[in-house]
Protein backbone atom coordinates (compact mmCIF):
# COMPACT_ATOMS: atom_id res chain seq x y z
CA UNK A 1 0.00 0.00 0.00
CA UNK A 2 0.93 3.78 -0.84
CA UNK A 3 1.68 5.61 2.34
CA UNK A 4 0.43 8.98 3.18
CA UNK A 5 3.17 10.66 1.64
CA UNK A 6 2.59 13.37 -1.81
CA UNK A 7 2.10 10.39 -4.06
CA UNK A 8 -0.96 9.24 -2.50
CA UNK A 9 -3.44 12.11 -2.75
CA UNK A 10 -2.68 12.34 -6.67
CA UNK A 11 -3.14 8.42 -6.98
CA UNK A 12 -6.65 8.43 -4.95
CA UNK A 13 -7.86 11.00 -7.36
CA UNK A 14 -7.01 9.20 -10.35
CA UNK A 15 -8.88 6.13 -9.19
CA UNK A 16 -11.93 8.45 -8.71
CA UNK A 17 -11.25 9.52 -12.05
CA UNK A 18 -11.31 6.15 -13.13
CA UNK A 19 -13.83 4.71 -11.98
CA UNK A 20 -16.00 7.54 -12.48
CA UNK A 21 -14.87 7.22 -16.35
CA UNK A 22 -15.70 3.75 -16.18
CA UNK A 23 -19.26 4.21 -15.03
CA UNK A 24 -19.37 7.08 -17.48
CA UNK A 25 -18.57 4.32 -20.10
CA UNK A 26 -20.38 1.40 -18.91
CA UNK A 27 -23.62 4.09 -19.10
CA UNK A 28 -22.89 5.05 -22.43
CA UNK A 29 -22.56 1.33 -23.57
CA UNK A 30 -25.89 -0.08 -21.93
CA UNK A 31 -28.32 2.90 -21.94
CA UNK A 32 -26.62 5.66 -24.76
CA UNK A 33 -25.72 3.29 -27.53
CA UNK A 34 -29.51 1.20 -26.98
CA UNK A 35 -27.56 -2.60 -26.73
CA UNK A 36 -30.50 -4.03 -25.44
CA UNK A 37 -32.58 -2.75 -28.74
CA UNK A 38 -29.89 -4.38 -30.93
CA UNK A 39 -30.36 -7.48 -29.61
CA UNK A 40 -34.04 -7.43 -29.70
CA UNK A 41 -33.25 -6.68 -33.29
CA UNK A 42 -30.89 -8.83 -33.86
CA UNK A 43 -28.55 -5.86 -35.69
CA UNK A 44 -25.15 -5.17 -34.48
CA UNK A 45 -24.48 -2.63 -32.55
CA UNK A 46 -21.76 -0.05 -34.08
CA UNK A 47 -22.82 3.63 -33.04
CA UNK A 48 -22.67 5.30 -29.93
CA UNK A 49 -19.24 4.30 -27.84
CA UNK A 50 -19.33 0.79 -30.13
CA UNK A 51 -17.90 2.88 -32.39
CA UNK A 52 -14.69 3.68 -30.72
CA UNK A 53 -14.47 0.24 -29.08
CA UNK A 54 -15.97 -3.13 -29.49
CA UNK A 55 -16.30 -4.48 -26.13
CA UNK A 56 -16.72 -0.82 -24.12
CA UNK A 57 -18.60 -2.85 -21.01
CA UNK A 58 -15.54 -4.99 -20.55
CA UNK A 59 -13.27 -1.67 -20.75
CA UNK A 60 -15.62 -0.02 -18.18
CA UNK A 61 -15.32 -2.60 -15.20
CA UNK A 62 -11.36 -2.96 -16.46
CA UNK A 63 -10.87 1.20 -15.80
CA UNK A 64 -13.12 1.11 -12.54
CA UNK A 65 -10.81 -1.80 -10.94
CA UNK A 66 -7.70 -0.14 -12.06
CA UNK A 67 -9.78 3.09 -10.22
CA UNK A 68 -10.13 0.46 -6.77
CA UNK A 69 -6.84 -0.48 -6.94
CA UNK A 70 -5.62 3.07 -7.19
CA UNK A 71 -7.60 4.42 -4.11
CA UNK A 72 -6.84 1.75 -2.18
CA UNK A 73 -3.59 2.03 -2.90
CA UNK A 74 -1.83 -1.02 -3.62
CA UNK A 75 0.04 -0.84 -6.38
CA UNK A 76 1.18 -4.12 -6.63
CA UNK A 77 -2.68 -5.16 -7.81
CA UNK A 78 -2.05 -3.13 -10.88
CA UNK A 79 -0.24 -6.34 -12.20
CA UNK A 80 -3.62 -8.32 -12.17
CA UNK A 81 -4.66 -5.81 -14.81
CA UNK A 82 -2.89 -6.98 -17.99
CA UNK A 83 -3.51 -10.33 -16.63
CA UNK A 84 -7.02 -9.52 -16.62
CA UNK A 85 -6.54 -8.24 -19.78
CA UNK A 86 -5.23 -11.37 -21.49
CA UNK A 87 -8.13 -13.74 -19.80
CA UNK A 88 -10.63 -11.24 -21.50
CA UNK A 89 -9.32 -11.30 -24.84
CA UNK A 90 -8.72 -15.03 -25.02
CA UNK A 91 -12.35 -15.08 -23.29
CA UNK A 92 -14.06 -13.01 -25.92
CA UNK A 93 -11.90 -14.63 -28.57
CA UNK A 94 -12.92 -18.25 -28.48
CA UNK A 95 -16.79 -17.04 -27.37
CA UNK A 96 -18.25 -14.20 -27.95
CA UNK A 97 -16.02 -12.81 -31.10
CA UNK A 98 -16.54 -16.14 -32.68
CA UNK A 99 -20.71 -16.06 -32.54
CA UNK A 100 -21.01 -12.47 -33.49
CA UNK A 101 -18.81 -13.54 -36.72
CA UNK A 102 -20.94 -16.47 -37.40
CA UNK A 103 -24.10 -14.37 -36.88
CA UNK A 104 -22.72 -10.72 -38.66
CA UNK A 105 -20.37 -12.28 -41.03
CA UNK A 106 -18.57 -9.50 -43.54
CA UNK A 107 -20.20 -6.81 -41.30
CA UNK A 108 -18.72 -7.66 -38.19
CA UNK A 109 -15.17 -8.56 -39.82
CA UNK A 110 -15.00 -4.96 -41.39
CA UNK A 111 -16.30 -3.70 -38.01
CA UNK A 112 -13.17 -5.67 -36.10
CA UNK A 113 -11.00 -4.09 -38.54
CA UNK A 114 -11.70 -0.82 -37.65
CA UNK A 115 -12.61 -0.69 -33.55
CA UNK A 116 -10.53 -1.73 -31.06
CA UNK A 117 -11.36 -4.97 -28.76
CA UNK A 118 -10.73 -3.16 -25.47
CA UNK A 119 -9.13 0.16 -25.55
CA UNK A 120 -10.96 3.08 -26.75
CA UNK A 121 -9.44 4.64 -29.54
CA UNK A 122 -10.60 6.42 -32.64
CA UNK A 123 -12.04 4.48 -35.34
CA UNK A 124 -9.63 3.04 -38.29
CA UNK A 125 -11.94 3.89 -41.05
Amino acid sequence: MIGAGAASTPLRVLGVACVVGGVVLWVAAVKGAAIDDGIIENRLVTQGVYSVVRNPIYSAFTLACAGAILIYGNLWLLVLLPAFWVFLTLLMKATEEKWLSNLYGQEYEDYCACTNRCIPWFPKR
